[in-house]
């Protein structure tokens, strides 16, 4: 029997529900508020599998009901794990997980790209662990218009366009790939060890 390991894939900003977005990112150029949701579906659906894992680097939707919320996280494929963003709600995300619409959330995550340690935040930070050794930061927030020192990288949908030319989710592959072409940066005292 064949086992088939799932994908990861990376994305923030998703601004679900968010009136202004279109007009305000270069989302506008391909869809309006009215189609806003079932763009997003589609972008996602077409690259995310059922059994694959997809980490949200926060502000997933401005919907004030949490059933809103659930109806369109629910539409999306795959597993979904949330880092808190800066519009998200603690006690919607509580009820995200209960209902298992997602299988859990925080405020920080790591994981390992490729055997790169990985540092998960919604806001872009300066010094992150293992910085030095070369480990990747991954965030959202800024929508593509932050570029920090080092191997850091906005995984927003926006910043997607910037670097791909098209609205999508980052792959694990995507994320190596741009990540381990950035020279390693260290912003404070730990010195710079390539392994």
């Amino acid at each position: 029997m064949g086992y088939c390991m799932s994908r990861k894939f990376f994305v923030s900003d998703l601004h679900h529900s968010h009136k202004r977005i279109c007009e305000i990112t270069n989302r506008g150029l391909f869809t309006d508020f009215e189609h806003h949701s079932e763009w997003l579906t589609d972008i996602w659906n077409s690259q995310v599998a059922k059994g694959d894992l997809i980490y949200i680097l926060g502000d997933v939707s401005f919907a004030t009901n949490t059933l809103n919320i659930a109806e369109f996280i629910e539409k999306l494929n795959g597993q979904k794990f949330i880092i808190k963003g800066n519009h998200d709600r603690s006690n919607s995300l509580n009820v995200l997980k209960n209902i298992n619409a997602i299988i859990n959330w925080d405020n920080y995550k790591e994981v390992k790209i490729k055997d790169i340690k990985t540092c998960m935040m919604h806001f872009p930070i300066a010094c992150w662990n293992q910085q030095g050794r070369g480990s990747f930061h991954i965030h959202g927030h800024s929508h593509g218009s932050y570029q920090g020192e080092g191997r850091i990288l906005d995984v927003g949908i926006d910043n997607a366009y910037n670097v791909f030319g098209e609205h999508r989710l980052f792959s694990e592959e995507d994320v190596y790939n741009v990540l381990s072409q950035k020279e390693i940066y260290s912003s404070d005292h730990h010195k710079i060890i390539k392994e």
